[in-house]
């Protein structure tokens, strides 16, 4: 009897620590869908896949199905993040019957939290992005590293709604001017699970003119570690001509 006492008493114990150590897991942060990037970083020594499938098509021009966009997120230290990305890319240009395949520039870079926010001032975060000239398929690379950098900002409004805002400078690898990255966006908790945003996104360069886009989209937190999506982006210049949908996963592996 004695002895059925203490295996109890070790069940009770070790069920306890197992549920405390479910609610010291981190919850998934993921950074798609979307054009903006938020101010969350992965925690030390965490490392998270987010992946997903979309469509973009324009009718006087090419149309690209992107087979697999991947990011992979590693958390370096406390407030500071690496992250490796690539696309797999099937695409036709103009009239060509025949889709060619191709695998994007690889980008490496790291995001860093500076600010943790407090009443209304928001989080900060900067991230830093280049993309290789050597690591891809041949008619997509740059003839030149092509860096990008981003200031992020996000302002908890309350429990149920955020707004976060970015501001960038990217170079394509052909020229020396920059592009104007300035993106606003809205984000809502419908539930503790399912949650929708939308976003305006605008790139800017004084010689090959302004693009402005309008993503809408969903999240679902399947579980503290998975989360899915859906989005579709419209361009408000060329309604009806430009449009592009994509859906994916993210999955925080450890």
């Amino acid at each position: 009897m004695r002895t059925t006492k203490q295996l109890l008493l070790v069940a009770f114990v070790l069920l306890c620590g197992l549920c405390q150590a479910q609610d010291e897991l981190p919850t998934i942060s993921a950074d798609r869908p979307g054009a903006l990037t938020g101010t969350d970083v992965m925690p030390r020594f965490k490392l998270q896949w987010e992946t997903g499938v979309g469509y973009e098509s324009t009718t006087d021009g090419p149309h690209t199905l992107t087979l697999n966009n991947t990011l992979l997120r590693f958390g370096l230290f406390e407030n500071a993040e690496i992250r490796v990305g690539t696309d797999l890319l099937m695409f036709n240009e103009g009239q060509a019957m025949e889709p060619t395949f191709g695998v994007a520039p690889l980008s490496v870079g790291m995001k860093a939290r500076f600010y943790e926010g407090t009443g209304l001032l928001p989080s900060v975060a900067l991230l830093a992005e280049l993309k290789s000239p050597h690591v891809g398929t041949k008619e997509l690379l740059p003839q030149h590293l092509t860096p990008s950098l981003h200031l992020l900002f996000e302002h908890s409004v309350n429990d149920w709604f955020c707004i976060g805002y970015n501001v960038g400078a990217e170079w394509d690898g052909e020229t020396a001017t920059p592009t104007t990255f300035l993106g606003l966006g809205l984000y809502f908790d419908i539930t503790e699970q399912i949650g929708t945003f939308v976003e305006t996104y605008n790139y800017l360069h004084p010689d090959e003119g302004n693009q402005y886009l309008t993503e809408f989209g969903l999240t679902w937190l399947v579980s503290r570690r998975v989360q899915l999506d859906l989005a579709a982006d419209l361009d408000f210049q060329n309604l009806g001509k430009h449009h592009i949908v994509s859906g994916g996963v993210a999955w925080l592996i450890n």
